[in-house]
Order: C-alpha cells, then sequence, then structure tokens
C-alpha cells in the first residue's frame, strides 16, 4: 500500500478551511465565542470525522471505522475523497456523496442531499445544495449556483443561477444573499 501523505494533509488542510466556515457563521450570527461556539456545532464534528477518515485511507488504506460512525451518528455517507476545504453542511444528517463526486471548495450542502456516484458529478465552487436535492450521476452544478430544496438535477445548472424542480431547471440568477 501506497502511502500518501500529500493527500493526508490536503484533508487536515481541509478541516481546517471547512471549521473557518462555521466560525463565520457563528460570528454573522452574533455568537459572543464564535470559535468556541463553532465547536459545539454537529458540522464541525461530522466535517471532522470526514476529513479524519480521508487522512487516515490515505495513509494506512483505512479508516479504522470512522466511515462506520459517520454514518450511524450522522448517516453520512461518503465515498468520494475528492471534497474541496471551506464545505459547509448547516444541518449534516442523511448526506450522500457517491463514489467519483467532486465538490470544490467553499460549496454548501443542506440536510439529506444526495450526489449520485458517477465520474463527472460535479459541484463547483460556492454552489448550495438545498434541502433534499438529488445530484444525479455525470450531473454538473455551476459555480456559486444555487439548487432549490427536493429538486433533481440532471444534466448542468449554469454558474451563478437558481436551479428548482424535478428535473431542476434555472429560473433566475442566484443573489449574494441567498448564497451567504
Amino acid at each position: 500500500m501506497k502511502r500518501n501523505w500529500h493527500k493526508a494533509a490536503r484533508a487536515l488542510s481541509s478541516l481546517a478551511k471547512d471549521y473557518g466556515r462555521v466560525v463565520d457563521a457563528a460570528e454573522r450570527g452574533g455568537a459572543r465565542r464564535p470559535r468556541v461556539s463553532a465547536l459545539g456545532d454537529a458540522s464541525v464534528w461530522a466535517l471532522g470525522g470526514m476529513r479524519v477518515a480521508t487522512a487516515l485511507r490515505a495513509v494506512t488504506g483505512s479508516s479504522f471505522g470512522l466511515n462506520h460512525a459517520l454514518r450511524i451518528v450522522f448517516h453520512i455517507d461518503a465515498w468520494s475523497d475528492d471534497i474541496g476545504g471551506g464545505l459547509r453542511l448547516p444541518h449534516p444528517f442523511g448526506i450522500v456523496i457517491g463514489e467519483g463526486a467532486r465538490i470544490e471548495e467553499g460549496c454548501t450542502l443542506m440536510h439529506n442531499v444526495t450526489l449520485q456516484r458517477g465520474r463527472g458529478t460535479h459541484i463547483e465552487r460556492g454552489a448550495v445544495i438545498g434541502t433534499g436535492a438529488v445530484i444525479l450521476g455525470g450531473s454538473r452544478v455551476g459555480e456559486q449556483a444555487l439548487v432549490g430544496a427536493n429538486s433533481v438535477v440532471r444534466g448542468e445548472i449554469p454558474a451563478r443561477m437558481v436551479a428548482v424542480g424535478a428535473p431542476a431547471r434555472a429560473v433566475r440568477a442566484a443573489t449574494h444573499e441567498e448564497l451567504s
């Protein structure tokens, strides 16, 4: 088994970016001690489990049961390690990230989101995926696009657009407030 220390370091660096986004959200929410407040946020623990599992797999070939713990505690089933830093999971429950799916930096996934497995399943930088949305295998969500709750994405959603429905269709431009 080849040890991939670079991949392990990248996973832990991504965790620092993830934590930073949770701290930023706590500051915007008026927390008096945002760094301390962020430590109590369930998303930090879920993201920590995902990132440490990736790092362990890269170095040892095993996640030592962390993936199973994520499934039991958070109902998160993450098969892909191609997840950029600054991921935000405001309600980290019921999330499936299929093998081969790619998530770029600064994205937000609400609860009960499914990214089906398959090469080409790609969420670009800063995209927001709403509660219960399903991104079918091979689909692409553009940079800073917003996918509405319970939408089903089949194909491509253009950058900076709001897409809703089943199948999801771009209906208008996304506003800054919707993406923050």
